[in-house]
């Protein structure tokens, strides 16, 4: 990603003089940046289709949208984007809000000149950029993690494969033989899907989100989860409703595997870990912020384990990069990853935990109005 001469920003604002103002602060500078304008939402998402800018200034107030729902809906359109937020105020909750969904940075209007314009410009690229290895890295630690597990599963899926070639060599009849092709091509199957998923963890495809069912979500996911979790950890599955959700597969299960792991490392004696998806209203904590406007349903997907559980003091900081509670043998990504996942797809985390009693964490999810692709 560029960071220096040539830096396409694409700035959107509808008041034409503080509009050209930043223009020529951005153009200017040692690091002059190339510089599209638009005046409304309609105009950034089409700009950002067509022309894939570096990074997006963006007025939360415009003619066409008002507030947050400006920034979501310019992340749905673009989630990998650096977005700096302009706001009128220096209202406090509102930039933390915007950081939380996923801006980089916020700007007052009334407290700018072109040095402070051009440097949050270039730090948000610069800080969403080295945000992007990280997880790209937290994704090779957890396919990595994964590997002496898939070899199992591997092993079974390759002895059906050779077991049901040589049913269909030593088959006596037609019948026999349709049988045997019909274990071999299941078996293939297997090992396509499980291959894939590995291929999605461990490469930095971009995000392609689509409208899934929570039920084959976890189904697909299962075979990992099992791959990662030791004989003396118990998996149960269920309840899990068939909610259609939008989201990208293969993050999903980074996102499942993530908390699999965390919860399995909380029972080093062992335990159960339970997985469920439960259709219902959204959390009361999220009712006003999150699911603003949205389709009052939501998908709730639990991780629950009978660990340790986690201690009040720290869970505030549970999904901050780089935190960790095991030491050198942790890298503080995991939960951290989940975090932006989630906020990427306008979802919401919550936590419930008891020391000693085993912790819950839940991810809720809006609920698509389309029925889930096949």
């Amino acid at each position: 990603m560029t960071t220096g001469p040539g830096l396409r920003v694409l700035l959107v604002e509808d008041d034409a003089a503080f509009a050209a103002f930043l223009g020529l602060a951005l153009a200017a500078g040692t690091e002059p940046a190339v510089v599209q304008a638009v005046s409304d939402l309609m105009g950034a998402l089409e700009q950002i289709r067509r022309a894939s800018p570096d990074a997006v200034v963006l007025d939360l107030n415009l003619p066409d949208s008002a507030g947050l729902a400006t920034l979501r809906a310019v992340l749905a359109s673009a989630p990998q984007l650096p977005v700096v937020v302009l706001t009128g105020v220096a209202d406090v909750e509102i930039a933390r809000e915007a950081l939380q969904l996923g801006a980089q940075d916020w700007l007052v209007k009334g407290q700018l000149d072109p040095d402070v314009v051009q440097r949050a410009v270039r730090y948000a690229v610069e800080r969403k950029h080295l945000t992007d290895r990280l997880v790209q890295a937290q994704k090779l630690e957890i396919a990595g993690r994964l590997a002496n597990g898939v070899a199992h599963e591997f092993n079974n899926v390759l002895t059906a494969i050779a077991g049901s070639a040589q049913l269909v060599e030593d088959a006596a009849d037609a019948e026999a033989r349709a049988g045997a092709l019909d274990l071999l091509r299941r078996a293939a199957r297997q090992g396509i899907a499980l291959s894939r998923q590995l291929l999605s963890l461990a490469r930095n495809p971009p995000v392609n989100a689509a409208v899934v069912s929570t039920a084959g979500l976890v189904d697909s996911g299962r075979v990992l989860v099992q791959a990662v979790l030791p004989s003396r950890i118990q998996l149960e599955v269920g309840p899990v409703a068939d909610v259609p959700v939008r989201l990208d597969p293969g993050q999903f299960d980074q996102l499942l595997l993530n908390l699999v792991l965390n919860a399995r490392d909380a029972m080093p004696e062992g335990g159960t870990l339970r997985i469920s998806v439960t259709a219902e209203p959204p959390h009361p904590a999220a009712a006003e912020s999150e699911w603003a406007g949205q389709d009052p349903l939501c998908a709730v997907v639990r991780v629950s384990d009978t660990g340790v559980g986690i201690d009040p003091s720290i869970t505030p900081h549970l999904f901050e990069p780089f935190f960790t509670t095991k030491g050198s043998t942790g890298t503080g990504l995991g939960l951290a990853v989940v975090a932006e996942i989630v906020d990427r797809f306008g979802g919401a985390i919550h936590v419930e935990s008891r020391l000693g009693a085993g912790t819950t964490v839940a991810v809720s999810l809006p609920a698509a109005s389309e029925p889930a692709e096949e």
